[in-house]
Formats: structure tokens, sequence, C-alpha cells
């Protein structure tokens, strides 16, 4: 079961990475958008450059604790299950981040 998680959230990272690219490619130049990851909504507009990367690096981050811990834990943990859905949140937020920025930008 390591080994799927291992993948699933390898295509997830992939997945969160391949919308930053997208959002770099059609955001204008002096775009802003939304960073907040909470349930409380977009509320903290940063400028593209930190945005996009923000998600990558935060996936990544996880992506590693995953690889970790999945190495080092039995198959009983529920932290990789976690890990999972963090990561899946994670792009779904992007994804409406990105459509935010983009609404807003008028190229949507």
């Amino acid at each position: 079961m390591s080994v799927l998680t291992l993948i699933i959230d390898g295509v997830l990272l992939l997945g969160i990475v391949g919308v930053s690219l997208y959002g770099s490619a059609h955001l204008p130049a002096g775009a802003r958008m939304p960073t907040h990851l909470g349930p409380g909504g977009y509320n903290n507009w940063q400028p593209k450059a930190f945005a996009l990367l923000t998600w990558p690096v935060v996936g990544a981050g996880i992506f590693v604790v995953l690889a970790v811990t999945a190495r080092n834990h039995q198959q009983s943990s529920s932290l990789p299950i976690g890990l999972t859905i963090a990561l899946a949140v994670m792009l779904a937020n992007e994804i409406g981040a990105l459509r935010a920025a983009l609404g807003q930008s008028g190229r949507e």
C-alpha cells in the first residue's frame, strides 16, 4: 500500500506543479494570486511568482514527509493517508485560487 500511496501522491504533486506552470503561462506579469490555504477563503493576495511557487514547495515538503514516514512506519499508520488528503486539498485549493486570479485579471 505504501508504494501505491507514493504513486498517488507523486501524481498529485505533478498536478500541483502543472497548475503552477499553467498559471505562470496564463496570468499577466503584474497579476496577484490568493495564497490563503485555510477555510477562511482567498484573502491574502500575493505576487504571481511567490504564489505560484508556494504550492509546489509546500507540496514537495509534504511529499518528502510522506516518503520518509512510509519508509519508517508500518502500513497501519494513518499519516500517509492524511498527507495524501492534504495534497489533494492543496491541488483543489490551487485550482480555485488560479481561477480567482484569472477572473480578477480578466483572462477567464
